[in-house]
């Protein structure tokens, strides 16, 4: 089903070259961009994380670089390319999208710049840019929902996450309402987290990933899973934030145990699609998914301990497990998939049986999988671990490594879209 769509797509899609591969190539690089200043800044942050000093302007400023400037700018532009294949409707206009990306840069940058200097005038500057910039871009999706001729599997966990990306800017209004001066709402930041992180990223990510493992994975089998995954993802998400709301560790705990349900779902569909047959090894770029899936294991473990014991270092370490490794890890390796795919289509669809052509393996060659997912990996795991043990070179040493690694992916990135490009088929 999901074949036929995208080839309906793609007529559409490669017409306007603009939309095909401008729009997703400059929110993926702005983001990426973002996450290498974000690795900055945690490194020159290490020990105020290491001291439990959390709730500093300058350490939410960088929390912020890594979720708005870093992975909410490479899910923006996922989706501005995805989700007209996965409806099987015109893409957005490319006009709409760079007036957004610019409502968003400017947003993200007054507001993270609020924050480490604590400026409350650019904080708010900041806010009104993000919203302003979100509202935009959530609209954009609507005109495309509207016009959508089909729905899966995909489009439920999309849309849902676009909900919950709505609730986080109306929480996060708040939380600057009260850090500007109005009612303190510090003991709600875990229900904006969990908006955040459970609802945008989560079903998002999880959605993407679900669909790009039928298509990419060896077995190529549809998930089975995927509504157990979906009821108990809202239902965990539900249950957290009701049990914060009232300060209740009982409803946080059940919300927990719910949301492991949903992971499991998860990870049952992944294995299903092939995450531990021998196929992958001869794929290194979905290869990076083991290290991807640990991490969210990593994330489910180190959570239950914060849960159970309230220790702030687990849940620290589980979140930047979760943030920087299941999600991080993730858009590293399916990006290694959709760039070669967008990059084809914009240069060589139209002049098709018009002598040799390249393969996806010739734009993006596959063995740039190895030192950016090995790279990555340890880079993670040595910020993770450095969090949990309290000890900031760890965490500086994690930070630079991982950064090395998203260098990587710009310099293939830059090679993948310039070329040029061996054609051996």
């Amino acid at each position: 089903m999901f074949t036929h769509h995208a080839r309906l797509t793609v007529g559409r899609v490669y017409t306007d070259r603009t939309t095909a591969l401008g729009v997703p190539l400059l929110f993926w690089g702005t983001g990426v961009l973002g996450i290498l200043v974000g690795l900055w800044r945690l490194a020159r942050e290490s020990r105020r994380l290491v001291h439990g000093q959390v709730g500093t302007g300058s350490v939410i400023a960088v929390v912020h670089l890594f979720t708005l400037a870093g992975f909410t700018m490479v899910m923006m532009g996922a989706l501005y390319q995805l989700t007209s294949v996965l409806l099987n409707c015109d893409p957005v206009p490319a006009w709409r999208a760079w007036v957004q990306w610019a409502f968003y840069v400017a947003g993200v940058s007054c507001f993270v710049t609020g924050m480490a200097g604590n400026h409350f005038v650019w904080i708010v500057a900041g806010g009104v840019g993000l919203v302003v910039g979100i509202g935009a871009f959530l609209a954009n999706m609507a005109g495309r929902f509207r016009r959508r001729t089909t729905w899966n599997i995909t489009t439920l966990y999309v849309t849902s996450g676009e909900v919950y990306l709505a609730l986080v800017v109306i929480w996060g209004a708040l939380l600057v309402w009260g850090y500007v001066g109005g009612p303190d709402m510090d003991a709600q930041i875990p229900v904006h987290l969990t908006l955040a992180l459970g609802g945008w990223f989560g079903f998002i990510v999880a959605g993407a990933s679900l669909r790009l493992w039928a298509m990419f994975g060896p077995r190529h089998r549809e998930p089975r899973y995927w509504l157990v995954t979906w009821l108990s993802g809202n239902m965990a998400i539900f249950g957290l934030i009701l049990g914060h709301l009232v300060n209740n560790r009982v409803l946080v705990g059940i919300g927990w145990v719910v949301q492991i349900g949903a992971v499991g779902g998860y990870i049952a569909d992944v294995v299903r699609a092939g995450l531990f047959d021998r196929k992958l090894v001869k794929q290194p770029v979905l290869f990076t998914a083991v290290p991807a899936t640990a991490f969210l294991v990593i994330f489910e473990g180190m959570g239950t301990v914060a849960v159970i014991t309230g220790n702030n270092f687990w849940w620290i370490g589980a979140l930047l497990a979760y943030s920087l490794g299941w999600v991080g890890l993730n858009f590293i390796m399916f990006s290694q998939k959709l760039i070669p795919f967008l990059v084809w289509l914009h240069r060589y669809a139209h002049v098709h049986n018009r002598g040799k052509m390249p393969r996806l393996d010739d734009i993006w060659r596959p063995w740039w999988a190895y030192p950016l997912g090995i790279m990555a990996t340890l880079g993670v795991g040595g910020v993770v671990l450095g969090a949990l043990l309290g000890v900031s070179r760890v965490i500086n040493w994690g930070s630079w490594t991982e950064a090395l690694a998203w260098i990587g992916w710009i310099v293939a990135g830059v090679l993948a879209v310039a070329g040029p490009h061996r054609r051996s088929q």
